[in-house]
């Protein structure tokens, strides 16, 4: 397991600890906003995931390397989970040690795991009884949120949101993500103008 963990964290030593999975993405990011504005004083973590050999972040078609340029800009830590797709071991036993290693450094429990999923039920029912395992409390700020006090939300912060992969030929990655470009998604109509 790869990671990045901050040593000089004395002044947040009772905060609780919130693990943030982090893709790289605009909702990942929309999620932090949220938790940080919403939320009790906590220590965040970022946690991604990405394939050990390709290292790349999947369904993003993010490097690894790009994590963590935005974990550093975000000043926040970052682990690196590493997967491999013929290693044998399950999803769930390598996050466990992962989230080990955080409570390991941190010398305290790990208390809520945040996810920035919009409104797939699928995604966030899998979440909840296949991490439920893990006996952590799960956070979703971003439930339900209707994607105009999302768009605004970005707008706000400032940050550019580049495509970076596509599942169709009707949206080019490379693409800015503005509200033009989520705008004329909703008139298409055929994709989800957020991307879910």
């Amino acid at each position: 397991i790869v990671g990045e963990i901050d040593d000089e964290h004395d002044e947040e030593e009772e905060a609780p600890i919130k693990i943030l999975f982090f893709s790289g993405g605009k909702d990942s990011f929309l999620a932090l906003r949220a938790l940080t504005r919403n939320s009790e004083p906590a220590t965040v973590i970022l946690l991604t995931t990405f394939d050990a050999t390709s290292r790349v972040i999947a369904h993003q078609d993010i490097h690894i390397q790009d994590i963590q340029r935005q974990a550093e800009h975000l000043q926040i830590s970052l682990l690196g989970i590493p997967l491999q797709r013929a290693g044998g071991e399950k999803y769930i036993d390598r996050l466990r040690r992962g989230l080990r290693v955080i409570e390991d450094a941190y010398k305290r429990p790990i208390t809520t795991l945040v996810f920035g999923d919009l409104h797939l039920g699928n995604i966030r029912g899998w979440r909840e009884t296949e991490l439920g395992t893990l006996g952590y409390q799960m956070e979703f700020p971003l439930w339900q949120v209707a994607y105009n006090e999302l768009m605004k939300d970005l707008e706000a912060s400032r940050v550019p949101c580049i495509v970076s992969a596509s599942s169709t030929d009707e949206v080019e990655t490379g693409s800015v993500f503005t509200r033009e470009f989520y705008s004329s998604l909703q008139q298409g109509g055929t994709i989800d103008s957020f991307g879910e």
